[in-house]
C-alpha cells in the first residue's frame, strides 16, 4: 500500500509570520493610525527586503518628514502668535528622492 503524501502549502499569515520580506498588516496599520493621531515616534522596523522593505523604508521617510513639519509649524507658531513676529517665515526641506 503507497501513502501519498501531499504537498504542503504555506498557511497565509497576514504577513504576521515573521519573514523579513513582508510587513505585518496589522503592524502596519497601528502604526498608521499612530501616526494619523500625531504621534511621530512610531517607525516600522527597517530590516525587511525587497517590497515591505521599500514600503517600511518610505514609511519611515515620511513620518519624519512630517515630524519635522510639525516642529516646524509649532517654532512658527510660537515666533508669530507670541512674540508678534509677522514676517518671520517657515522654513521647510522639501526634498523629492525618485
Amino acid at each position: 500500500m503507497q501513502v501519498q503524501e501531499r504537498e504542503r502549502r504555506p498557511r497565509k499569515t497576514n504577513g504576521a509570520d515573521g519573514a523579513k520580506g513582508s510587513l505585518d498588516q496589522r503592524k502596519l496599520l497601528r502604526a498608521l493610525q499612530a501616526v494619523r493621531d500625531g504621534d511621530f515616534s512610531v517607525r516600522l522596523p527597517s530590516d525587511h527586503i525587497g517590497l515591505a522593505g521599500k514600503v517600511a523604508d518610505t514609511f519611515n521617510e515620511i513620518v519624519t518628514a512630517n515630524q519635522r513639519l510639525a516642529r516646524e509649524l509649532e517654532r512658527v507658531g510660537q515666533t508669530v502668535g507670541k512674540e508678534g513676529q509677522t514676517r518671520h517665515r517657515m522654513s521647510s526641506d522639501r526634498r523629492s528622492e525618485a
